[in-house]
């Protein structure tokens, strides 16, 4: 007997369904790829809330400086230790050893490098060799008075605890990211998403990519999602949802 071969009718349902599983089986596996890398990220937020808490207890609950100057050596960050020699590399060959930060022995090292900047749909581009830590410290409790820019320096002296009206609603560390187009492959055509290790009342660095909200870590040692204000959102880059809880100048949920 000779074998019946497919008809054309046959064949193009065939295709038809594997495109159909084809989609399906490729959706489930972005939506299984965003789970996980959303899980890194809040991980990292709880970690670092637990370690802000207890570096408050054993410095007279003191917050932390965004940043020191070591004269000849480099710059300690609160996230780790900057050699001279790095801070004068091009961006993304920079390096830093996250064991010499500010919180050094309060964090632990299992921080994991976060891998949600890819589910932005823009470019990422990497400010150090490693890092991607993905969260961003409020300046304003880094420094003691009006002038914020003394936070971000390193010049002032940080905020106490106990100095906080409502420590259950000032954000200490939020996901964190800025849109560049101004550096290396970046361009104003070409805006590309980088890591941030910095919030304040005014830059645009605060990224709300937990579904729309930023993950944050509190004064309390609570954590939580905040929603942004739509108008502040990066105009450059809106799909990445990177913008600020409130206006500029407007110090909601970090005072």
């Amino acid at each position: 007997m000779r074998s019946r071969g497919f008809s054309l009718v046959e064949v193009l349902v065939v295709i038809a369904i594997l495109s159909l599983l084809s989609t399906l089986v490729f959706g489930a596996a972005r939506e299984m790829r965003r789970a996980s890398s959303l899980a890194v990220s809040a991980n990292n937020i709880r970690q670092l809330a637990a370690g802000g808490i207890m570096y408050m207890a054993d410095h007279d609950m003191n917050f932390w400086k965004y940043r020191e100057n070591v004269p000849g050596l480099g710059v300690r960050w609160w996230f780790g230790f900057e050699p001279r020699e790095s801070l004068s590399a091009p961006e993304g060959q920079r390096w830093f050893d996250p064991d010499g930060g500010t919180l050094q022995g309060y964090v632990p090292m299992s921080l994991t490098p976060d891998p949600s900047f890819a589910l932005t749909g823009k470019a990422f581009k990497p400010k150090y060799q490693f890092g991607y830590l993905g969260a961003g410290y409020n300046v304003l409790l880094a420094v003691n008075d009006a002038n914020t820019m003394r936070g971000w320096v390193g010049t002032g002296t940080p905020r106490k605890l106990t100095q906080l009206r409502h420590p259950e609603s000032t954000v200490v560390f939020a996901t964190s990211a800025q849109v560049n187009d101004f550096q290396g492959d970046a361009s104003r055509g070409n805006p590309m998403i980088e890591e941030f290790y910095g919030i304040d009342d005014r830059e645009v660095t605060v990224h709300f990519r937990h579904h729309g909200k930023a993950m944050v870590a509190f004064a309390n040692g609570a954590v939580g999602y905040l929603e942004p204000d739509p108008t502040t959102l990066d105009a450059r880059a809106p799909d990445a949802m990177i913008g600020r809880f409130a206006p500029v100048g407007d110090a909601r949920y970090l005072r």
